[in-house]
């Protein structure tokens, strides 16, 4: 399943901060891939989901997350 972000998501990854323009689920035993178009570089890059933090909002009084680290890939 693919669901487009409509408003886009703000996010942050191990590779800087962008918009989740897209989220891709392959299956139960799969992690889900957000699709994310990145501020600094312009880049669109897929992401898996234990690697994505949801933006704060001041507006509501949630802080922003800590900057996830990169997650060693299972084999």
């Amino acid at each position: 399943m693919i669901h487009q972000c409509s408003p886009p998501i703000w996010v942050t990854t191990p590779l800087g901060e962008g918009h989740t323009l897209f989220v891709i689920d392959y299956s139960p035993s799969v992690n889900t891939v957000w699709v994310v178009h990145q501020f600094d570089t312009g880049a669109v890059v897929h992401v898996d989901s234990s690697e994505v933090r949801v933006m704060g909002n001041a507006m509501y009084g949630i802080d922003h997350p800590a900057k996830p680290t990169r997650v060693p890939q299972h084999k």
